[in-house]
């Protein structure tokens, strides 16, 4: 697998992975990102380097984003997580450890920046979702309520396992 920056070029693929994956938690009962996800949100988030997309064989199949610093969930800490955001898998590539080889490629960043953890938040009502992120090691560190988007969340981290 193969983990690259998104460029401008990207918005239309990134943005149909994005949706993709907010049309399936809603079957399953959950309201995540808007659908169709903002282009323009995408697009500037692209352009500041945050976009990632996972690819196999030159074919997209899944997408990340990554920020060096969280204040709005995390509140202000010092510069030692990047945290991660958007993850998402192509539903027909689901199962296959590709989200897990995900967390591993930013995992690497991390440590390679300097920074100790890797920190992200989740649908805190999606069981499914949180068992996943603790099995890769995410250890539950609070709650967020995101009034202004309507979700609660639950936070989660994880020490920076790469070496260098």
């Amino acid at each position: 697998m193969n983990v690259r920056s998104a460029c401008t070029e990207d918005v239309e693929t990134v943005a149909g992975l994005l949706d993709e994956a907010t049309l399936w938690v809603g079957e399953l009962g959950h309201e995540q990102w808007p659908v169709p996800f903002p282009r323009e949100e995408l697009a500037a988030a692209i352009e500041r380097g945050e976009v990632y997309l996972a690819e196999l064989s030159g074919e997209a199949v899944g997408t990340v984003t990554v920020l060096a610093d969280d204040p709005v969930y995390w509140g202000e800490r010092p510069p030692d997580a990047h945290y991660v955001h958007r993850l998402v898998v192509c539903r027909d590539r689901a199962g296959r450890g590709i989200g897990a080889a995900i967390v591993e490629w930013a995992d690497a960043g991390a440590a390679a920046a300097g920074r100790a953890f890797l920190r992200l938040d989740c649908l805190r009502e999606d069981p499914g979702i949180r068992a996943y992120y603790e099995q890769l090691g995410f250890e539950h560190r609070g709650d967020f309520d995101d009034h202004a988007r309507g979700l609660l969340l639950s936070l989660y981290e994880r020490r920076v396992r790469a070496t260098l």
